[in-house]
């Protein structure tokens, strides 16, 4: 009985955690995609939507959430106005991975 019980309570922890980790994933994709829509806005005249991005933000997304502990993605989840500065160093690496791993891709 206590096995069964500890079993079903692992399982719905572990849920739990997944569905965090998916919907901050989400929340990260969003905000990359707003910051380079805002950081490209206007550039040489063209108009740029969101799709424009959204390889580029899952890229990151996916490095910040490997990367980061979880006391650091804790620290994204309470949605501060002020970014830390481990997770601008991740945001640029990220960038550099990124491109490198689209150039692989590509060629």
């Amino acid at each position: 009985m206590n096995l069964t019980r500890s079993l079903l309570t692992l399982s719905f922890m572990l849920c739990c955690l997944q569905s965090y980790a998916d919907e901050l994933s989400t929340e990260l994709q969003k905000v990359c995609v707003n910051e380079q829509l805002s950081q490209h806005k206007g550039v040489k005249g063209q108009t740029i939507d969101a799709s424009y991005f959204k390889k580029y933000c899952e890229c990151e997304t996916s490095y910040i959430m490997i990367k980061a502990t979880k006391e650091q993605l804790d620290q994204i989840s309470k949605k501060q106005t002020i970014k830390p500065n481990w997770l601008l160093q991740f945001k640029s690496n990220a960038l550099k991975s990124c491109i490198a791993q689209e150039k692989q891709i590509t060629t």
